[in-house]
């Protein structure tokens, strides 16, 4: 008697316990547009031209989770997440986008001293997310720093896309790396 009672009980737990949660997806920025070539092998560190800096994000943003703006609140996907830490993240894309450029560029990456190179790019984000009305939106500036240190170029950017679908977030890293394609092609022609 006890035992026909406390199997169904023990197998209606054991499955009841169980969940079905969708699974995370890590998301890295990738070259996409125009400009977006095969990527060229990295260069060896004594040929690095360019170093892109740390990117600085504001508190929002650094975190793992994609963000996006539901009204005035700030949502983060259960499931979206960045591969690496935000900031690195846009470093290393940059890095990568001017390397397809022909301009050998290495990014921020803490586990590694920074290679010798000419120039710093310096780069401040002050929204870097999707809003509920379908746009995407990439606000800061950049700075392009000389061999000691004095500005060479410097712009502030406000690169927007429409047409994401909210909670889309495979379509929102592809507009947001479409955005960090034209942030590194800005970059480009500073450096040229």
């Amino acid at each position: 008697m006890r035992l026909t009672i406390l199997l169904p009980l023990g197998v209606s737990l054991l499955f009841g316990c169980a969940t079905t949660e969708p699974l995370a997806t890590y998301f890295m920025l990738t070259g996409t547009g125009a400009t977006a070539k095969p990527a060229k092998p990295p260069p060896p560190a004594a040929a690095v031209r360019v170093y892109v800096r740390r990117v600085q994000v504001p508190a929002y943003l650094n975190r793992t989770n994609l963000a996006s703006m539901h009204g005035d609140q700030i949502r983060y996907s259960p499931t979206g997440l960045w591969a690496l830490p935000l900031d690195q993240t846009i470093s290393l894309g940059i890095a990568s986008n001017l390397n397809r450029l022909g301009i050998s560029a290495a990014g921020f990456q803490p586990a590694f001293s920074v290679p010798t190179h000419t120039y710093d790019v310096a780069v401040h984000i002050t929204h870097f997310e999707g809003h509920e009305s379908g746009d995407v939106l990439l606000t800061g500036s950049w700075q392009v720093l000389g061999p000691g240190g004095g500005v060479v170029a410097s712009k502030s950017l406000a690169i927007r896309r429409a047409g994401w679908t909210f909670g889309n977030d495979a379509q929102l890293v592809a507009s947001l790396s479409s955005s960090i394609t034209e942030l590194s092609d800005q970059i480009a022609r500073a450096l040229r």
